[in-house]
Protein backbone atom coordinates (compact mmCIF):
# COMPACT_ATOMS: atom_id res chain seq x y z
CA UNK A 1 0.00 0.00 0.00
CA UNK A 2 2.97 2.27 0.64
CA UNK A 3 3.96 2.28 -3.03
CA UNK A 4 0.35 2.74 -4.14
CA UNK A 5 -0.22 5.80 -1.94
CA UNK A 6 3.13 7.33 -2.85
CA UNK A 7 2.39 6.81 -6.54
CA UNK A 8 -1.00 8.50 -6.23
CA UNK A 9 0.45 11.49 -4.37
CA UNK A 10 3.20 11.84 -6.97
CA UNK A 11 0.67 11.57 -9.77
CA UNK A 12 -1.47 14.29 -8.23
CA UNK A 13 1.41 16.74 -8.39
CA UNK A 14 1.74 16.01 -12.08
CA UNK A 15 -2.02 16.33 -12.56
CA UNK A 16 -1.96 19.84 -11.11
CA UNK A 17 0.26 20.88 -14.01
CA UNK A 18 -1.88 19.36 -16.72
CA UNK A 19 -5.22 20.19 -18.25
CA UNK A 20 -7.79 18.01 -16.55
CA UNK A 21 -10.21 15.86 -18.51
CA UNK A 22 -12.31 13.59 -16.38
CA UNK A 23 -13.39 10.35 -17.98
CA UNK A 24 -14.96 9.03 -14.77
CA UNK A 25 -14.87 5.56 -13.32
CA UNK A 26 -17.85 3.59 -12.06
CA UNK A 27 -19.14 4.65 -8.63
CA UNK A 28 -16.60 7.46 -8.50
CA UNK A 29 -17.79 9.10 -11.71
CA UNK A 30 -17.58 12.81 -10.90
CA UNK A 31 -17.49 14.64 -14.21
CA UNK A 32 -20.25 12.85 -16.08
CA UNK A 33 -22.99 15.41 -16.41
CA UNK A 34 -25.67 13.06 -15.10
CA UNK A 35 -24.21 13.60 -11.64
CA UNK A 36 -25.93 16.97 -11.41
CA UNK A 37 -28.53 16.59 -8.69
CA UNK A 38 -30.79 19.34 -10.01
CA UNK A 39 -30.81 22.19 -12.55
CA UNK A 40 -29.93 24.83 -9.95
CA UNK A 41 -26.84 22.93 -8.87
CA UNK A 42 -25.83 22.42 -12.50
CA UNK A 43 -26.14 26.13 -13.27
CA UNK A 44 -24.08 27.10 -10.24
CA UNK A 45 -21.34 24.64 -11.19
CA UNK A 46 -21.29 25.85 -14.80
CA UNK A 47 -21.25 29.51 -13.79
CA UNK A 48 -18.25 28.85 -11.54
CA UNK A 49 -16.37 26.60 -13.97
CA UNK A 50 -16.85 28.95 -16.94
CA UNK A 51 -16.09 32.05 -14.85
CA UNK A 52 -19.40 33.68 -15.68
CA UNK A 53 -20.12 36.91 -13.83
CA UNK A 54 -23.51 36.72 -12.15
CA UNK A 55 -26.03 39.51 -12.69
CA UNK A 56 -28.18 40.93 -9.93
CA UNK A 57 -31.91 41.24 -10.52
CA UNK A 58 -31.90 39.65 -13.98
CA UNK A 59 -34.21 36.66 -14.38
CA UNK A 60 -33.61 36.08 -18.09
CA UNK A 61 -29.84 35.67 -18.19
CA UNK A 62 -27.57 33.58 -16.00
CA UNK A 63 -24.72 36.06 -16.15
CA UNK A 64 -22.26 37.89 -18.37
CA UNK A 65 -18.95 36.82 -19.88
CA UNK A 66 -16.63 38.82 -22.13
CA UNK A 67 -19.38 41.27 -23.04
CA UNK A 68 -21.93 38.58 -23.86
CA UNK A 69 -25.12 37.87 -21.99
CA UNK A 70 -25.04 34.23 -20.90
CA UNK A 71 -27.98 31.85 -21.06
CA UNK A 72 -27.51 28.32 -19.76
CA UNK A 73 -29.86 26.04 -21.65
CA UNK A 74 -31.56 23.04 -19.96
CA UNK A 75 -28.97 20.68 -18.53
CA UNK A 76 -28.54 16.93 -18.90
CA UNK A 77 -30.28 16.87 -22.28
CA UNK A 78 -29.97 18.30 -25.77
CA UNK A 79 -31.11 21.90 -26.10
CA UNK A 80 -33.96 22.18 -28.61
CA UNK A 81 -35.45 25.03 -30.58
CA UNK A 82 -38.42 24.98 -28.22
CA UNK A 83 -36.04 25.90 -25.40
CA UNK A 84 -35.47 29.25 -27.09
CA UNK A 85 -38.99 30.40 -26.23
CA UNK A 86 -37.92 31.72 -22.84
CA UNK A 87 -35.44 34.03 -24.52
CA UNK A 88 -37.79 35.07 -27.31
CA UNK A 89 -40.56 36.02 -24.90
CA UNK A 90 -38.22 37.54 -22.34
CA UNK A 91 -36.11 39.85 -24.49
CA UNK A 92 -36.37 43.59 -23.76
CA UNK A 93 -37.53 44.65 -27.21
CA UNK A 94 -37.82 48.31 -26.24
CA UNK A 95 -34.12 48.27 -25.34
CA UNK A 96 -33.39 46.47 -28.61
CA UNK A 97 -35.22 49.18 -30.55
CA UNK A 98 -33.33 51.93 -28.76
CA UNK A 99 -29.97 50.27 -29.43
CA UNK A 100 -30.81 49.73 -33.07
CA UNK A 101 -31.63 53.42 -33.45
CA UNK A 102 -28.40 54.44 -31.77
CA UNK A 103 -26.20 51.95 -33.67
CA UNK A 104 -28.07 50.65 -36.72
CA UNK A 105 -25.15 48.54 -38.00
CA UNK A 106 -24.38 46.83 -34.69
CA UNK A 107 -26.13 43.87 -33.03
CA UNK A 108 -28.56 44.91 -30.32
CA UNK A 109 -27.39 42.07 -28.08
CA UNK A 110 -24.43 39.71 -27.83
CA UNK A 111 -25.46 36.30 -26.53
CA UNK A 112 -23.65 33.21 -25.30
CA UNK A 113 -25.82 30.09 -25.19
CA UNK A 114 -24.32 27.29 -23.10
CA UNK A 115 -25.68 23.80 -23.62
CA UNK A 116 -24.92 20.10 -23.31
CA UNK A 117 -25.64 19.07 -26.85
CA UNK A 118 -28.06 20.96 -29.09
CA UNK A 119 -30.17 20.76 -32.21
CA UNK A 120 -28.60 22.08 -35.38
CA UNK A 121 -29.24 25.70 -36.39
CA UNK A 122 -30.06 26.74 -32.83
CA UNK A 123 -28.52 30.19 -33.30
CA UNK A 124 -30.09 30.64 -36.75
CA UNK A 125 -33.52 29.75 -35.37
CA UNK A 126 -33.23 32.32 -32.60
CA UNK A 127 -32.12 35.00 -35.03
CA UNK A 128 -35.03 34.22 -37.38
CA UNK A 129 -37.52 34.72 -34.55
CA UNK A 130 -36.24 38.17 -33.61
CA UNK A 131 -36.49 41.20 -35.91
CA UNK A 132 -33.28 42.65 -34.56
CA UNK A 133 -29.66 41.81 -35.31
CA UNK A 134 -28.16 39.50 -32.69
CA UNK A 135 -24.61 38.24 -32.20
CA UNK A 136 -25.08 34.65 -31.01
CA UNK A 137 -22.39 32.21 -29.91
CA UNK A 138 -23.29 28.65 -28.93
CA UNK A 139 -20.94 26.70 -26.65
CA UNK A 140 -21.54 22.98 -26.28
CA UNK A 141 -19.58 21.99 -23.21
CA UNK A 142 -19.66 18.29 -24.12
CA UNK A 143 -17.76 19.13 -27.28
CA UNK A 144 -16.11 22.53 -26.82
CA UNK A 145 -15.36 22.46 -23.09
CA UNK A 146 -14.82 18.79 -22.36
CA UNK A 147 -11.79 19.62 -20.19
CA UNK A 148 -13.80 21.58 -17.66
CA UNK A 149 -13.09 20.71 -14.05
CA UNK A 150 -15.99 21.34 -11.71
CA UNK A 151 -15.21 22.39 -8.16
CA UNK A 152 -17.43 20.21 -6.00
CA UNK A 153 -17.79 19.50 -2.32
CA UNK A 154 -16.74 16.14 -0.96
CA UNK A 155 -19.35 13.70 0.29
CA UNK A 156 -19.35 10.85 2.79
CA UNK A 157 -21.70 8.15 4.05
CA UNK A 158 -21.35 7.82 7.82
CA UNK A 159 -23.50 5.48 9.94
CA UNK A 160 -23.70 4.05 13.44
CA UNK A 161 -23.66 0.23 13.61
CA UNK A 162 -23.41 -1.98 16.68
CA UNK A 163 -21.90 0.73 18.84
CA UNK A 164 -19.37 1.75 16.21
CA UNK A 165 -19.03 4.83 14.06
CA UNK A 166 -18.58 3.53 10.53
CA UNK A 167 -17.52 5.53 7.49
CA UNK A 168 -18.91 3.44 4.63
CA UNK A 169 -17.96 5.66 1.71
CA UNK A 170 -16.00 8.84 1.07
CA UNK A 171 -16.12 10.78 -2.19
CA UNK A 172 -13.47 13.55 -2.36
CA UNK A 173 -14.81 15.00 -5.61
CA UNK A 174 -11.90 17.26 -6.57
CA UNK A 175 -9.30 14.58 -5.83
CA UNK A 176 -11.30 12.05 -7.85
CA UNK A 177 -11.36 14.36 -10.85
CA UNK A 178 -7.58 14.56 -10.79
CA UNK A 179 -7.21 10.82 -10.39
CA UNK A 180 -9.55 10.24 -13.30
CA UNK A 181 -7.17 12.22 -15.49
CA UNK A 182 -4.61 9.54 -14.74
CA UNK A 183 -7.19 6.74 -15.17
CA UNK A 184 -6.35 5.54 -11.68
CA UNK A 185 -8.52 2.83 -10.16
CA UNK A 186 -9.57 3.28 -6.54
CA UNK A 187 -10.26 -0.06 -4.86
CA UNK A 188 -10.92 1.34 -1.39
CA UNK A 189 -11.98 4.87 -0.44
CA UNK A 190 -9.46 4.77 2.39
CA UNK A 191 -6.67 5.00 -0.18
CA UNK A 192 -7.75 8.59 -0.73
CA UNK A 193 -7.66 9.65 2.92
CA UNK A 194 -4.82 11.38 4.72
CA UNK A 195 -6.43 11.49 8.17
CA UNK A 196 -9.68 11.21 10.14
CA UNK A 197 -10.46 13.06 13.36
CA UNK A 198 -13.47 12.38 15.58
CA UNK A 199 -14.92 14.56 18.32
CA UNK A 200 -17.40 12.49 20.38
CA UNK A 201 -19.03 15.53 22.04
CA UNK A 202 -18.88 18.39 19.59
CA UNK A 203 -19.88 21.71 21.18
CA UNK A 204 -20.90 23.34 17.89
CA UNK A 205 -17.88 25.61 17.75
CA UNK A 206 -14.47 23.98 18.17
CA UNK A 207 -13.49 20.49 17.02
CA UNK A 208 -11.74 18.70 19.89
CA UNK A 209 -10.84 15.29 18.47
CA UNK A 210 -10.58 12.35 20.83
CA UNK A 211 -9.65 10.15 17.87
CA UNK A 212 -6.87 11.12 15.47
CA UNK A 213 -6.48 8.44 12.83
CA UNK A 214 -3.29 9.38 10.98
CA UNK A 215 -1.92 6.20 9.36
CA UNK A 216 1.68 5.49 8.55
CA UNK A 217 2.96 5.01 5.02
CA UNK A 218 2.12 1.31 4.94
CA UNK A 219 -1.35 1.71 6.42
CA UNK A 220 -4.78 3.18 5.79
CA UNK A 221 -7.26 4.81 8.13
CA UNK A 222 -9.56 2.43 9.97
CA UNK A 223 -12.90 4.00 9.15
CA UNK A 224 -14.50 2.21 12.14
CA UNK A 225 -14.35 3.54 15.67
CA UNK A 226 -15.85 2.42 19.00
CA UNK A 227 -18.31 4.99 20.28
CA UNK A 228 -17.89 5.85 23.99
CA UNK A 229 -20.95 5.61 26.23
CA UNK A 230 -21.00 9.35 26.96
CA UNK A 231 -20.96 10.37 23.27
CA UNK A 232 -23.38 13.05 22.13
CA UNK A 233 -23.07 15.02 18.93
CA UNK A 234 -20.28 13.37 16.94
CA UNK A 235 -18.23 15.47 14.54
CA UNK A 236 -15.99 13.75 11.98
CA UNK A 237 -13.30 15.50 9.95
CA UNK A 238 -11.99 13.61 6.92
CA UNK A 239 -8.96 15.03 5.10
CA UNK A 240 -8.03 13.70 1.66
CA UNK A 241 -4.66 13.49 -0.12
CA UNK A 242 -5.11 17.03 -1.47
CA UNK A 243 -5.47 18.23 2.14
CA UNK A 244 -9.08 19.18 1.47
CA UNK A 245 -11.39 18.40 4.38
CA UNK A 246 -15.01 17.41 4.88
CA UNK A 247 -16.74 17.64 8.26
CA UNK A 248 -19.83 15.59 9.07
CA UNK A 249 -22.05 15.44 12.17
CA UNK A 250 -23.88 12.45 13.58
CA UNK A 251 -26.28 12.58 16.56
CA UNK A 252 -25.90 9.79 19.08
CA UNK A 253 -27.65 8.80 22.29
Amino acid sequence: MCKKLEAKQSSLLEAERRTSRCTGFEVYNVNHYDVFRNPLEAKDLLVEALEVQKLQGNSLYDGEKNGRMVKIMPVNRIATKADLNELISGFDYKAFERRQTERPNQPVEKLLLICMGHEVDLAATLQAEVNFKLDIEVVDILRDKSNLEFKRDSEAKVVVKNGKLVIEQFYPMNLLQKLSLLKENVEDWRELVESIMVDWNYDGAVLEPAVVDLPGKDEMVSGKYDIPKDAGTIRIKITDLLSESLEVEVSYG
